[in-house]
This record gives structure tokens, C-alpha cells and sequence, in this order.
């Protein structure tokens, strides 16, 4: 009876561990798009390196006008999330990753 109740009491801690709230999910999706800009800005030191003398800012504008969409809405979502609203804070970032993928492929191309 004693190893039975051992092993529940194992598995109910694991269980609590592995638990996260919706202020921890908001936070990974802050952090997640703060990476998306920290990304975004440095393509622009990549094609730099890349195009070398034949670089233009024609090239880079484009990559700006996404990292600016990332930056308003990782603003917006840290907002949201200084007065606790996780909900809105969360769909905002979910609705983050698919609008810049659409800019990538419409306006920068694949």
C-alpha cells in the first residue's frame, strides 16, 4: 500500500511541474517575439554580408517593414501583458507568426 501511494504522489509531482500558466505561455510568446525581431534585424546584416558593394537599401527596406510589424506588435502584446491581459496578449503573438510569414512570402518572396 505504501509503494502505491509513493508512486501517485511521484507522478501528482511531475504532474504539478509540468504545469504552466497562461502568465508563463505569455511570456514565451513575448520572448518569442522579441526574438522574431532580433531575427529580422539582423537579415539586414546578413544580406549586407552577403551582397558585399552591390547591397542597396532597396534590399534592406523590405526586411525593415517586417521588423517593424514585429516590433508594433511585440509592443502591443507586452502592453497587454503589463495589464494582465494574457488572452489578448497570447492571440496577438499566435497572430504574429502567420502575418509575417504572409509578408515574407507576398513582399520579400520565398
Amino acid at each position: 500500500m505504501m509503494i502505491q501511494y509513493s508512486f501517485y504522489r511521484k507522478v501528482l509531482l511531475q504532474v504539478t511541474i509540468l504545469r504552466v500558466t497562461k502568465e508563463h505561455w505569455t511570456q514565451i510568446g513575448n520572448t518569442t517575439e522579441f526574438l522574431i525581431v532580433v531575427r529580422t534585424l539582423g537579415e539586414f546584416f546578413r544580406l549586407s554580408h552577403v551582397h558585399g558593394t552591390n547591397f542597396s537599401t532597396a534590399v534592406a527596406a523590405l526586411y525593415v517593414g517586417g521588423a517593424s510589424v514585429a516590433v508594433c506588435s511585440s509592443w502591443a502584446g507586452v502592453t497587454f501583458y503589463f495589464f494582465r491581459r494574457y488572452g489578448l496578449s497570447d492571440s496577438i503573438t499566435l497572430a504574429t507568426v502567420p502575418v509575417l510569414l504572409v509578408y515574407k512570402i507576398a513582399v520579400i518572396g520565398w
